[in-house]
């Protein structure tokens, strides 16, 4: 039957991929825990103004970032009616 060197090779690396789970000790992972139970803090405070800062930043970034994509679009979609007609 066809097919039967891929599955077997499957098989052996899925065999492969398990012995290489069982070779790491998951007890040494401790150092990479966070020992702190107590929740993230943030301290800072964010003012009206900040706020109206940073959305105002963000609503241009849209923006401009939409335009260029329209942009883009339009361009493409010149382009193949040129090649439509240039072939035709």
């Amino acid at each position: 039957m066809a097919g039967e060197g891929s599955m077997l090779h499957a098989i052996k690396s899925l065999a492969y991929n398990k012995s290489l789970r069982n070779k790491f000790d998951r007890s040494s992972w401790k150092d990479y825990k966070n020992s702190n139970s107590e929740p993230l803090i943030d301290h800072k405070k964010a003012s009206p103004e900040l706020l109206a800062e940073i959305r105002t930043r963000l609503q241009a970034e849209n923006k401009k970032s939409k335009k260029q994509l329209l942009i883009f679009i339009a361009l493409v979609f010149f382009c193949f009616l040129i090649l439509y007609f240039y072939i035709n």
